[in-house]
Parts: structure tokens; sequence; C-alpha cells
């Protein structure tokens, strides 16, 4: 039924999506908070009981799920096309994938053959992101490298777009580790194309790295539009459940627009009860936070 309350309530809504971008709007017109998980987080239940954990992860409310791993083609021993289905017949999606290669020397054509392939791999299972995983540190020895590193992160994301993928860097620590005078994270922002390249902020390794996740966002506007949400040990030890560590989640979600959000996951490393547990334990969380409206 349509009254006056609800008439306004939607003309203020869509108001507010006239003047925030159009990533951004996407997620606010949600009716409901667009909680994602990385499968990571379970990789030990997904290798005993696989059917079993997808199931109690979709039974808790995540129906988008980021692949922890790309392998021979396929994700989690299943074809593309098998694992779209699958994911299908319970409710769910795959948002994104984490894969990821080394530092590319000039002329590597079969690592170039790698990119090709998975991201047409990634685009059939119905993925929005093909995420590099993590920082080669031990191919880097120089600015230099690091500059070789963003051209291919623009190359990566060009090829990404050919399948009507976005390309996503996801941090770690070592990348926050000054090298001649720079933060080499830094540096990847500063020479890749924000057409082409985003950065998935991991949450806890970036307060790891000795730094604020929104002040990362106010110093580089519009270029986190996905995150991995995980809250950090206070003793410097990985992850534990959110809001039991140290990671500032309401300062974040506070300039998401600012960081042109789209999607994020939930990753947890260590626990302080089962993986399925705190799946539950995070998600009731962000379910819970009225800072997260989305």
């Amino acid at each position: 039924m349509i009254t006056r309350r609800n008439f306004l309530k939607a003309g203020a809504a869509v108001a507010a999506l006239s003047v925030v971008p159009n990533g951004f709007a996407s997620i606010l017109a949600k009716k409901e908070k667009a909680i994602g998980v990385q499968l990571y987080s379970v990789r030990d239940d997904l290798k005993t009981d696989f059917d079993g954990t997808m199931k109690a992860l979709v039974d808790i409310g995540y129906k988008r799920m980021e692949a922890a791993g790309y392998r021979d083609g396929k994700f989690y021993g299943k074809s593309p096309a098998e694992m779209k289905k699958y994911l299908a017949d319970l409710g769910a999606r795959m948002v994104g994938s984490h894969t990821g290669s080394g530092l590319l020397a000039e002329g590597d054509t079969k690592g170039w053959d790698f990119w090709k392939k998975n991201a047409a791999d990634t685009a059939e299972v119905g993925c929005k992101w093909i995420v590099q995983a993590g920082y080669p540190s031990k191919d880097i020895k120089s600015l230099s490298d690091v500059k070789r590193l963003a051209d291919q992160f623009n190359k990566c994301g060009e090829i990404a777009k050919a399948n009507g993928l976005r390309f996503a860097f996801h941090n770690h620590v070592d990348e926050f580790h000054e090298l001649e005078g720079k933060i080499p994270f830094d540096v990847m922002i500063e020479n890749t194309d924000k057409g082409l390249v985003t950065f998935q902020i991991d949450t806890a390794q970036l307060v790891y790295g000795g730094f604020k996740c929104h002040d990362y966002v106010n110093r580089y506007p519009g270029r986190f539009a996905n995150w991995h949400l995980k809250d950090a040990n206070a003793d410097g030890k990985g992850s534990t459940e959110m809001g039991a560590g140290i990671v500032d989640f309401k300062s974040l979600f506070a300039v998401a627009e600012k960081a042109g959000l789209e999607d994020y996951f939930i990753e947890q490393e260590r626990y302080n009860m089962t993986p399925l547990q705190a799946m539950k334990h995070d998600y009731d969380f962000l379910m819970n936070a009225s800072y997260v409206k989305w």
C-alpha cells in the first residue's frame, strides 16, 4: 500500500541517489545489506565438507561469494559453468575471485596467457571482480619494479575490462614498508589507471601496515571500490572476530561514498570459535551496525 510516509521515503531515496556516484548509488538502492564472504575464511571446512559448508554460509545470509583461488581452469574443482549453476541452485552467486601472478618478465607470453584464460573463466562463473590476491614482494627489489607492477596491473585491468570484469589489487603488509623513501602501495595507486584498477582494502593488513583505512580513502578518493572487512588482533597476530579487534570500521564506512565503495566481503583467518560460528558472528555484527547502511 502506498502511504504518504512511504511516498516521502521513496522520494528521499531517489533524491539521495541522484547526488552520489553510480556504483555507490547501486548499493544504496539495495533493500538488504549486501554482505559478501571470502571463502578462504572457511577453507578447512570446505575441504572436509564442501556442500555442507556452502549451504551453512547461505543459511547464515551470505549470498555473495568471493573465491579464494582459481586453479587449472576450475573453481574448487568445478568448471565455471558448473560452479555458476551450483551457486545459483543455492540462491547465491560468485561476485569475485582471488588469483594472481608474480611480476611478469618482459616478453612473458605464458604469464599473459594465464591472465587471459583466468579472466575468461572468471567472467563465465558470473563474477564482477578479478583480484590479484597479494603483493609479489620476492620480485620487488626497487621502485622501478613497483612501477613495472603498476604497469602490469593496468594491463590486467584491460584484460578484465575486455571480459566484462573489474580488476582489483588486494593489499597485505609488505607493500607498506618503505622502499627508496616511498610507500610501494602509494606508488602503485599513483601509477595505475583509476578506470582500470581499483584497490581492495584488506582492513586488518592495512592497519598492521601502520595506517588507518579511512585515512587512505581520504588520501586517494575513488580508488577503493572493493573492501575486505577483517578485524585485526591487538597483539598484531592475524585476524579476529569483527568488533573484537582494533580496526575502526565506523570511520571507514563514514567515507564509503568517498572511497567509491561498490562491494565488500568479510574475511577472517584466525578464530576464537569455529570458522562458521565466526562467520555468523561477523555477519550479525555488520547487520547490527547502524553505520552500515547497505
